[in-house]
């Protein structure tokens, strides 16, 4: 029996996607590969020369000597790979319109998942036509484009346990001035009542700084250390970003966790996980943890609940496996 062909390309986004990868593994009837991004290195050149044909490059054909060596970058990829039934991409807009085309020119299906908003990611917008098919996890970009609603999913588990080292954790990138600012107001709420925490702010390459209420790293964290962090806390905090209203990662793993979750994103009170005793719905601008919710316990979610956000059916769904 011919196997169908499925390539997944994307960012290493801590580790995310390729458990897309791996549960693909597990279909007999299918032979999966995988094209998995990283940012390059890269040198502006110095030369006034250079400089100059650089610019002339971005102004009159849109790409400039980066774009050209992270297009070669994967072109090396993508050349060792058979034409493909279907190709899944994730964050599209990493990539230039050049590479998208010579991906959907290797492809009877090309689809994409878009696991940030258009609001986040502007680029989205302009490359919709690419696609055959797109999912999004953005309530708000399902109803303006016509997508199709997908979450993101569960992809790790582990027993219910109530050991813990810190009763509040956080991690996020420090991109955002206004979720760098609300978690700062919340680990002085929280400092202030004398509870636990641990919160590490991501600086994606800056210079180092000193915070009394932040881990200050330059270091992508792997996801498995992130899991050991979230393991040993109680309750797992998350500012959402302001321009979109899809559910995180964070949520999915507290999930798969077992563990609290307090969240800005109002919307989570619309999904059937939701559980107050579980989940506390922040308003950033008036901060307030009940004692009580810090110190009840969790309350497992039921496996029929679960069941739909586990990856197993999440690859089913996205990619046509029981039809």
């Amino acid at each position: 029996m011919t196997k169908r062909k499925i390539m997944i390309i994307s960012p290493t986004e801590f580790g995310y996607t390729q458990y897309i990868y791996k549960e693909l593994l597990k279909f007999k009837n299918i032979e999966v590969s995988a094209i998995f991004t990283e940012p390059i290195n890269y040198t502006p050149p110095t030369s006034i020369f250079l400089v100059v044909i650089n610019k002339l490059l971005k102004r009159f054909f849109n790409i400039g000597f980066k774009q050209i060596k992270k297009n070669r970058m994967f072109l090396k990829k993508l050349k060792p790979h058979k034409f493909q039934d279907e190709v899944l991409i994730i964050r599209p807009d990493f990539l230039s319109d050049f590479l998208l085309k010579k991906i959907k020119n290797r492809t009877y299906k090309f689809n994409s998942f878009y696991f940030d908003s258009i609001g986040h990611c502007p680029r989205k917008k302009d490359i919709i036509h690419f696609f055959d098919h797109i999912y999004s996890f953005d309530k708000v970009d399902i109803k303006k484009y016509g997508f199709e609603f997908c979450t993101n999913y569960i992809f790790d588990e582990v027993p219910f346990n109530e050991n813990y080292n810190s009763l509040f954790f956080n991690i996020s990138s420090n991109d955002d001035e206004y979720r760098f600012e609300k978690l700062e107001q919340l680990a002085t709420y929280i400092k202030q009542r004398d509870w636990s925490h641990n919160f590490i702010s991501v600086r994606g390459g800056k210079k180092i700084i000193k915070h009394d209420l932040f881990t200050i790293t330059n270091k992508i964290i792997p996801i498995e250390e992130v899991k050991d962090q979230l393991l040993n806390s109680k309750i797992i905090v998350e500012i959402q970003r302001q321009n979109q209203i899809g559910l995180s990662f964070r949520v999915f793993e507290c999930l798969g966790f077992k563990r609290k979750l307090i969240t800005t994103n109002k919307d989570i009170v619309n999904y059937d996980f939701y559980n107050p005793q579980n989940i506390l719905v922040l308003d950033p601008e008036n901060i307030h943890i009940p004692k009580s919710f810090v110190e009840s316990p969790y309350v497992e979610v039921s496996q029929e609940t679960l069941n739909h956000y586990r990856i197993n059916n999440w690859v089913k769904r996205v990619f046509k496996l029981n039809s």
